[in-house]
């Protein structure tokens, strides 16, 4: 029998969550949730939105499940504030997992969205509160920290590790024994090549390309492999 399940925002997000959670068929949503103070509508996606504080009404802390649909706002940290207050009130939180991902490693968290095509592989570890996007590969011996953001198709190389609440932009690709520190930004289409201390920002130049034109024999020069060693 599936589990009920109660979603924290009336937002993109939350609206993104609900139709992966239905497409799926993962929980049985019982509708929408948010503080008091930010209750701007009484239903969203037809369903009920209820005040926080009062949705003990319908909601069981002891067998329902719920899950905060913010995504990297402010490094993570509007997500993370949700998570440790509710966390610290009771409530059990659900993982949202693509049953097109493959989990080679192990998710050990709650509050966790591993959406489509990701793959995290043998020996990896991913902690709680934890996004990571479509078609991200998160390779072998990885330790991806709580509240972390991981973009869709990004590469994060083999014993790599993630510190709490940072965000891997788009594309972005880690390579092998990098340590990340906590609350970094890795721009989207970046390369990361050595470790980063906490709180460091990784960007390309925007609006920067070089365009060189070329004849059609010094193009092909351009990839070449290696003969091979025998």
């Amino acid at each position: 029998m599936k589990k009920n399940l109660l979603i924290f925002g009336t937002n993109t997000t939350a609206k993104s969550i609900y139709r992966f959670v239905k497409d799926y068929n993962l929980f049985n949503i019982i509708g929408f949730t948010v503080d008091k103070e930010f209750q701007e509508m009484d239903s969203f996606c037809e369903l009920p939105v209820y005040d926080l504080e009062k949705s003990n009404k319908v909601f069981n802390k002891k067998s329902d499940l719920i899950f905060i649909a913010i995504q990297w706002n402010k490094m993570n940290t509007d997500r993370k504030k949700v998570y440790v207050r509710l966390k610290e009130q009771g409530y059990r939180f659900a993982n949202i997992i693509s049953p097109f991902s493959l989990i080679h490693g192990e998710i050990i968290g709650d509050n966790c969205w591993i959406s489509d095509y990701v793959i995290i592989d043998t020996n990896s570890i991913v902690n709680c509160n934890v996004f990571v996007k479509s078609k991200a590969y998160i390779a072998n011996d990885c330790l991806i920290h709580d509240h972390c953001f991981i973009g869709a198709n990004s590469f994060v190389a083999g014993n790599v590790v993630i510190g709490e609440s940072s965000f891997i932009g788009i594309s972005a690709t880690i390579f092998d024994d990098v340590h990340i520190g906590k609350k970094c930004l890795i721009g989207a289409c970046t390369v990361v090549k050595r470790n980063l201390l906490d709180y460091t920002i990784v960007k390309t130049k925007s609006n920067i390309s070089a365009i060189i034109q070329s004849s059609s024999s010094e193009i092909e020069k351009k990839l070449i492999f290696s003969k091979n060693i025998r």
